[in-house]
């Protein structure tokens, strides 16, 4: 073994510096093929500056060319239309940037111009491919060469320069497809990536349009198709970066703020959210020429994903964030703002959802011979649309699930009203000879601080039963809980207060006809009567129930049907032997005389 704690200065140990280890390595073989993958990284830039000033050639915005401008993006509010945006994306890529540069020729035919730039590589391989014939023909192979008997020359055969040709047209535009999309987006000083996004999606609708409707040459086919893909992309993560952080911050305000009789401000920035991330996934659904039942081949599936990701993430936080706000919201009491977040924000978001398309392609795997990576994509793109359907079905009832977190809130507001507003003990003990006929001050104040918020905010006959069930259960849970005590003055002041609350119902303007007439026939108004005149009972006297009710007629002067209103209000009430025991016992006086 070598000693590590040797000498140097020795003069009998010799030091190599090995300053060339490339000059050590065995030698590579080298072949036509590897030359072609060397010539193609080596032009990949070059060819992507020609294939982009092609694709300005086609792109002249002048008065007979209105036709290729982007009927996708046309609705879109900004300060330059779109054929500028997309003049400006295709010439971007030039450092530095053209000003007084003249405008290049335009070519008569689209296809010829982008034709010419697919024959002149061709040109340069077969100039390659004479050069090797000339210099070592062992390159070539003894079958891609034949020798011409009359001149003596030895040429290559018109079989071997089409397969060199087409596969370096394969390597070459695959290797201008990997870098495209970063010339355009980002190899200048003004790159298009430093711009709106709109810019990008303008310049992403225009080559689907142009690959589209024109003839292009196959093998400049995708390599525009990987550039709309990649720009689809760049759009999908800034747009929704910047909406999405709209949103987020927004949420993080004490109390949502109304931006409209619609919604919140919130609400309605993740709104725009779901309109963007819905309109892009729509757009992936459509590959090629198809418009429905596109082959899985021809479907931007790693796009998609990309897309379905974030909405699947929006829709999660998004429903989160409003069952948040929604009770954080009904603990104050400010049912303006709460209805607008669950009548509007989630009706709203819900609406925009529900224009997403997501086709199944179970049946086209099945059936379509695919290569792994469109399998790999189109089982994933299954995984994250079952995802997103979850989660838009949770969202679809979270409108629900925020009724019940108010309804919950509903009865401990109603409770502490009551502490603060209900009479004392003493009050309903009082022992008086005269009849009451007018309601206490506390009914009023009650139903004025609980329903009246609900009343002025909103028209639904379900949420308004809803509060005035809670809100008188309430009240006879306060009166049970506390085993307040009531004298038959304080029953019969009781009992006018229960009947006060229908009276309540009537004179309230802002009422519809169709909420009070739901309110009055509510059963608890029912219960809250029988309570009362069970407060008036005995213990152990029975309850007549055949009680002949007041004939009454409808708006057609036919006698109407009373229905559960024959039966009396005391059946409503379960447990009726223990509201017994809150009758308070007589007092009696004896006066001892002589």
């Amino acid at each position: 073994m070598l000693d590590l704690q040797h000498d140097v200065s020795v003069s009998s140990i010799n030091i190599f510096y090995n300053d060339c280890p490339s000059m050590l390595e065995s030698m590579k073989k080298i072949s036509v093929t590897r030359l072609l993958q060397v010539l193609a990284k080596n032009k990949a830039e070059e060819y992507c500056h020609e294939l982009i000033e092609c694709l300005l050639a086609n792109y002249q915005p002048n008065s007979e060319r209105e036709d290729l401008k982007s009927p996708v993006s046309a609705d879109i509010e900004m300060s330059e239309n779109s054929s500028v945006e997309i003049y400006r994306a295709l010439t971007k890529h030039m450092t530095p940037p053209i000003t007084n540069a003249p405008a290049p020729e335009v070519k008569l035919s689209n296809i010829e111009n982008m034709q010419v730039l697919v024959n002149t590589q061709n040109q340069q391989v077969i100039g390659l491919l004479n050069i090797a014939k000339d210099v070592s023909p062992r390159l070539l192979g003894a079958e891609a060469l034949k020798l011409i008997k009359v001149s003596g020359e030895t040429r290559v055969r018109k079989s071997a320069v089409r397969k060199v040709t087409d596969y370096y047209q394969e390597v070459a535009w695959g290797a201008v497809s990997s870098i495209l999309d970063h010339v355009v987006l980002w190899w200048s000083p003004e790159a298009l990536a430093a711009r709106h996004s709109h810019g990008s999606q303008h310049l992403k609708d225009w080559l689907h349009q142009f690959t589209q409707g024109r003839d292009v040459p196959p093998t400049v086919r995708p390599a525009l198709q990987n550039l709309c893909d990649a720009l689809g992309c760049h759009v999908t993560v800034t747009a929704w970066d910047q909406l999405f952080r709209l949103a987020y911050t927004s949420a993080f305000e004490c109390q949502s703020r109304p931006s409209s009789t619609e919604g919140t401000d919130t609400g309605q920035n993740f709104c725009e959210v779901f309109q963007l991330l819905v309109t892009l996934s729509n757009e992936c659904e459509v590959g090629g020429e198809w418009v429905v039942g596109a082959p899985l081949a021809e479907l931007p599936l790693s796009e998609q994903i990309l897309v379905l990701h974030r909405l699947d993430h929006s829709i999660h936080t998004m429903r989160l964030w409003a069952m948040q706000e929604a009770k954080l919201i009904a603990h104050t009491w400010d049912l303006d703002v709460f209805f607008l977040l669950v009548k509007g924000d989630l009706k709203n978001c819900n609406e925009e959802l529900s224009y997403l398309k997501l086709a199944d392609h179970t049946n086209a795997l099945t059936t379509e011979i695919v290569n792994v990576q469109v399998y790999v994509c189109a089982k994933m793109r299954a995984k994250i649309v079952s995802e997103v359907q979850a989660n838009i079905q949770l969202l679809k009832e979270s409108p629900a699930k925020c009724i019940d977190t108010l309804a919950i809130i509903c009865r401990v507001v109603s409770l502490a009203n009551l502490h603060m507003c209900f009479p004392r003990r003493n009050y309903w003990r009082t022992s008086r000879n005269d009849v009451p006929v007018a309601a206490s001050l506390y009914v009023e104040t009650y139903f004025e601080r609980v329903l009246l918020p609900v009343l002025e905010v909103i028209e639904d006959p379900e949420v308004s039963n809803m509060i005035l069930k809670i809100m008188c259960e309430a009240w006879l849970d306060y009166i049970y809980l506390h085993r307040i005590k009531f004298s038959e003055w304080g029953a019969l002041q009781l009992l006018t207060d229960f009947a006060y609350v229908s009276t309540w119902v009537t004179d309230c303007a802002i009422i519809s006809q169709n909420v009070r007439s739901h309110l009055l026939k509510n059963e608890v108004l029912r219960r809250c009567e029988g309570v009362g005149r069970l407060l008036l009972r005995h213990p152990g006297e029975a309850i007549a129930m055949h009680k002949r009710p007041a004939r009454m007629t409808d708006e057609n002067g036919s006698p109407e049907s009373l229905g559960l209103e024959r039966m009396p209000a005391e059946m409503y009430v379960p447990n009726q032997e223990q509201w017994l025991e809150l009758r308070a016992p007589k007092r009696y006086n004896f006066c001892c005389t002589e």
